[in-house]
């Protein structure tokens, strides 16, 4: 028989966290008290994705990451700005010679990359309104982003490390941009 999933401990705090838009990694499996949460969700999972689902959210796990589905597909300008932002961020570091898998294990200085250069990145974080300079919207992206499972922020030292979750959004950016491209709509200048 099959536990009800209000009667597993820390339910509502792991439904609580899904409904704020955290996607649980086992990332999480390395983070005090984030263990815990993954672990119940990730040996419940179609139990989670059952209640979910009967409230109108859908439950998907891709590859260790587990997320809610968004039906409708149209991105808030948070959404937006997390692409552009997470997309740039690995083009600057691979740019100066480093490799991509890098940015899941070192700690990126973030605010030395080059972000407002001429071409692509500028035009890219004009459309989702971080203008010139402003390295503190960058800033304010990356600790909300570190709210949702997305990248680990250390403000003390203005660093950044990508969490698994992340690699789906990266995945999805090249897509954008590689279609752009192909529309003749950006170039990499």
């Amino acid at each position: 028989m099959d536990t009800d999933v209000n009667d597993l401990p820390k339910s509502q705090e792991i439904c609580q966290r899904l409904l704020r838009g955290y996607q649980f990694s086992d990332s999480d499996l390395y983070s005090p008290g984030d263990d815990e949460l993954y672990t119940i969700l990730d040996g419940h999972f179609e139990q989670f994705r059952g209640v979910l689902a009967a409230v109108g959210f859908s439950l998907e796990r891709d590859d260790g990451v587990m997320f809610l589905q968004k039906d409708d597909k149209a991105l808030s300008n948070e959404e937006k700005q997390s692409i552009v932002v997470l997309y740039l961020l690995a083009d600057l570091w691979m740019e100066s010679g480093k490799p991509y898998s890098d940015l899941f294990s070192l700690t990126v200085a973030w605010h030395e990359l080059d972000w407002f250069r001429d071409g692509y990145g500028r035009e890219y974080l004009a459309q989702t309104g971080i203008e010139d300079n402003d390295l503190s919207a960058i800033e304010d992206l990356l600790r909300r982003l570190a709210r949702k499972g997305l990248v680990d922020y250390r403000a003390e030292t203005s660093t950044v490390t990508l969490r698994k979750p992340a690699e789906r959004v990266l995945n999805m950016a090249r897509r954008i941009h590689n279609q752009m491209k192909a529309q003749g709509g950006m170039t990499d200048e």
